[in-house]
């Protein structure tokens, strides 16, 4: 049966082009007698031959969630010495990579593979594929060094992984306690990283400026699948600030440990609220502070005081020499609840502990150091030397 043929035989009148799109990958897959699932897990276990790699493998990365590129955080020894990591996209025929439109597509910019059974591109065979941002990605077919035989790769697949990560070692041969509070001090140093950025916009807009500032991209970032106007945050950000204000019983009195801002900007409004409610040392009270009528949940709160409240009065800290403030926030972050669970570490918190998620005494410190490691090292090709791998 033909392209064509399979084609027809599933229509029976007009079809929108998305569903024509989709009978074509059936009939290429029915063609090829192979599923492009098939081949990216032959990628993801690390049994793609080395022959057809352009560069030493050191990681295959993990599985793409949602849209953008089938395979992420890839990583491989490039011939500068310095560890070349990136996304990998795989389709069964070369050509796809433009019939999917993923040709005028920023998502896939971060490339640095494209693997395909069959490249099919006529005389641009065995070139690379252009990208939307005008670089290109090199593009290899899989199917020639198996003879063309979809049924030795799925011999392949069957053989499992080829290695295990190093992480997956390290935290196999480490007690949970140790890792746990390894991971957890990962979190304390992507803290310390916003505190001295909060300290870093001071300079530039005050304490008052740099509240707003920080609040506005928290709400950005915990706004979750609820598409929200630039207009709507900033509303919700004013009825916060205005509720820590009421509620700060003397606004125009000083506070003492919470110091003047930056000449004419002094912070009465909402940073002596957030400097009482710190001094409490309850994550609980200052999770409530925040919940102001028609403002953010509980979840959202608990995210917006993580990545707003806590760096700004440990920057406050700093920048004065506050050391009773200081041992309260520290004590706020080391009690800080664990947010709601960040599918890009996924993988790598279940690479740590069966089940992944965060351990019994984890909090948001164990959250937060999973994101350090998989943004410092995980997505730059640090797999075997970061914090968490056995040879580090």
């Amino acid at each position: 049966m033909t392209t064509t043929d399979w084609i027809r035989a599933g229509t029976t009148g007009p079809v929108d082009p998305p569903a024509l799109g989709r009978l074509r990958e059936e009939a290429g897959a029915y063609e090829l007698g192979l599923a492009e699932h098939e081949l990216v897990a032959l990628w993801l276990l690390g049994r793609v031959p080395e022959a057809v790699l352009p560069w030493p493998l050191l990681r295959a990365g993990r599985a793409g969630r949602g849209p953008g590129p089938d395979v992420r955080e890839a990583a491989f020894q490039h011939p500068s010495g310095v560890p070349l990591a990136g996304d990998v996209e795989v389709h069964l025929r070369a050509s796809d990579f433009v019939r999917h439109g993923h040709a005028d597509d920023p998502a896939y910019d971060g490339l640095v593979l494209h693997l395909v059974w069959e490249d099919d591109r006529g005389t641009a065979r065995g070139t690379p594929t252009g990208l939307a941002g005008g670089d290109f990605v090199v593009t290899i077919e899989v199917g020639p060094a198996l003879g063309g035989d979809p049924g030795r790769l799925r011999e392949l697949v069957r053989l499992g992984p080829s290695g295990g990560e190093p992480c997956e070692a390290w935290a196999a041969a480490t007690q949970p306690a140790e890792m746990t509070a390894t991971v957890r001090a990962e979190g304390r140093r992507r803290l310390a990283e916003r505190a001295w950025g909060a300290g870093r916009l001071v300079e530039l807009n005050g304490w008052d400026g740099t509240w707003e500032e920080l609040l506005i991209r928290a709400l950005r970032a915990s706004a979750g699948r609820r598409r929200e106007t630039d207009v709507e945050q900033r509303a919700l950000a004013a009825r916060i600030s205005a509720g820590l204000a009421d509620g700060d019983g003397e606004p125009e009195e000083a506070t003492p440990g919470v110091p003047d801002a930056a000449p004419g900007r002094r912070p009465r409004s909402v940073l002596p609220a957030l400097d009482r409610v710190a001094r409490t040392q309850r994550p609980a009270a200052v999770i409530e502070a925040l919940r102001q009528p028609g403002g953010p949940g509980r979840a959202r709160a608990t995210e917006l005081g993580w990545n707003a409240v806590l760096p700004l009065l440990a920057a406050t800290a700093a920048a004065y020499g506050d050391r009773d403030l200081a041992a309260h926030v520290a004590a706020l972050v080391d009690r800080w609840p664990a947010p709601r669970p960040y599918g890009r570490t996924d993988a790598l918190a279940r690479l740590l502990r069966p089940g992944g998620g965060t351990p019994r005494g984890g909090g948001a410190l164990y959250a937060q150091g999973l994101l350090h490691v998989q943004d410092l090292w995980c997505e730059r090709g640090g797999c075997g030397v970061c914090p968490l791998s056995a040879a580090s």
